[in-house]
């Protein structure tokens, strides 16, 4: 049998290939020629492609049904012989392709085909991304805590970024007052709708979503026309948030739409992770105020203590230096509260301190300080009051405790009196430790008339 001869081409495509060697390539790999045809192709490649080798040599690229994205671009570094790039997604695999046009000794003029798997990447961008964007919803909303240290302005100010950064226009929240919830904060309802939340028309609603144990949940359409007032203010689209801290309820977050939203997992992972934060915020807020309180609230009483006090005098003395506006202290002691201590014991003194500060509480005005100063001595500051109506307000309180039965034990009753030292400011001082001492003057002038009374400083401006 004769022998066929070698033709030219078939000797350039030979030791083409074999000068390329493309299986050597690691990553999927192909060279067109500049008709298109498939020159060599590496078995990575063509495995990307379901095919052997030999199948897709010779084979015109635009016959692959995977690469219709990239005809354009091909086409064009053909003619331009100018590199380009682009990405392709493949059986569920996403790849950057690198398209470079070359010559050689052997071509005048071949396409490149490179393909990187980015799967990995892309997951991982993706995933910092989502991270990256948890990171900024916890910077915003921790912003609220940090820029306040009181609770109605921090849900004031968490409301508003929780809105903005789930494109809400309509949201409120509840918080756990006892055994019911109570409107905190609101944005974008009716004053009606207003009241019908505050008349606890959602109180059922509420008991149901927390029973769920559900991190979030989404009224159905249904859900929502079982309540009247929810058609009413137009809304069809409602998500309520629960706020539970160590397994207990201490709120609900509603955010609702009066038009239809597409809701998926990212949605859900975004509100949950909202949701997470917020009561987080809340706690810390709340265990902060509670720290302040303990730091300017005196334990056996519940009255403010004397740091708090001086705090205070600092501030009235300087908006009255402002303005012009007097206020008074009065300063009262027990009368023979050693006596009383020494006959019945600490503890029966102590709950006449408890019982005493309660009075005081019940008789001062809104407005009004009231001080444990230290042992048996309280003290009050009155903002905006003259040295008159101080008087008037001092004599009322110490008759209230004159005329008040304070039990001592179980059997036991007794009856207190206070005497009491009255200072005004501007009037008889010029500074806080001169108010105080003329107070403290007065005080000791209305013990050596006889106790059971009120006086007021009488000396010259100190």
């Amino acid at each position: 049998m004769g022998l066929r001869p070698i033709r030219d081409d078939e000797n350039r495509d030979k030791k083409a290939r074999e000068y390329f060697s493309v299986d050597l390539v690691p990553d999927p790999f192909m060279v067109l020629e500049q008709d298109g045809r498939i020159f060599d192709i590496n078995i990575s490649c063509s495995r990307l492609f379901g095919a052997v080798k030999e199948e897709l040599l010779g084979k015109n690229f635009r016959e692959l049904k995977e690469f219709v994205k990239l005809w354009r671009k091909i086409d064009r570094a053909i003619l331009s012989r100018k590199e380009d790039t682009d990405r392709l997604t493949i059986d569920g695999k996403n790849f950057e392709v690198y398209i470079l046009p070359f010559g050689s000794e052997h071509v005048p003029c071949l396409i490149r085909i490179i393909l990187k798997d980015i799967t990995n990447f892309l997951r991982l961008e993706t995933e910092l991304l989502k991270r990256n964007k948890e990171l900024i919803i916890i910077n915003n909303l921790s912003s609220a805590f940090i820029s306040s240290d009181n609770l109605d302005h921090a849900m004031e100010d968490l409301i508003d970024k929780v809105l903005l950064m789930t494109d809400f226009h309509t949201g409120w929240l509840l918080m756990k007052d006892g055994d019911r919830y109570s409107l905190k904060t609101y944005r974008g309802i009716s004053s009606g709708f207003r009241k019908e939340i505050e008349d606890l028309a959602l109180s059922a609603f509420c008991s149901d979503t927390i029973k769920l144990g559900e991190p979030l949940y989404v009224a159905e359409a249904s859900d929502i026309l079982k309540i009247p007032f929810l058609r009413e203010e137009g809304i069809v689209f409602l998500v309520v948030i629960p706020l539970i801290n160590e397994k207990k309820s201490i709120g609900l977050f509603f955010l609702a739409s009066r038009v239809e939203r597409a809701f998926d997992f990212d949605t859900a992972s975004l509100l949950t992770l909202v949701g997470n934060h917020i009561t987080l915020i809340i706690d810390k807020i709340r265990l902060f105020e509670e720290t302040e309180r303990l730091a300017t609230t005196d334990g056996l009483t519940g009255l403010y203590n004397s740091r708090y006090f001086y705090k205070t005098l600092d501030f009235e003395i300087a908006r009255t230096n402002r303005y012009g506006d007097p206020f008074s202290l009065m300063l009262f002691d027990i009368d023979n509260f050693k006596v009383l201590n020494d006959t019945y014991g600490h503890q029966a003194g102590d709950e006449v301190l408890q019982e005493l500060a309660n009075i005081m509480k019940s008789v001062a005005r809104e407005t009004d300080t009231v001080v444990r100063y230290g042992g048996e001595e309280f003290i009050i500051i009155l903002p905006n009051t003259l040295e008159e109506e101080t008087i008037f307000l001092a004599n009322r309180l110490r008759k209230a405790v004159q005329e008040n039965i304070f039990k001592v034990n179980m059997k036991e009753k007794v009856h207190i009196t206070l005497s009491g030292g009255i200072a005004s400011y501007p009037k008889n001082a010029g500074e806080a430790k001169c108010l105080l001492n003329a107070a403290d003057t007065a005080l000791y002038a209305a013990k050596a008339a006889g106790k059971n009374l009120v006086h007021c400083f009488e000396g010259v401006k100190q």
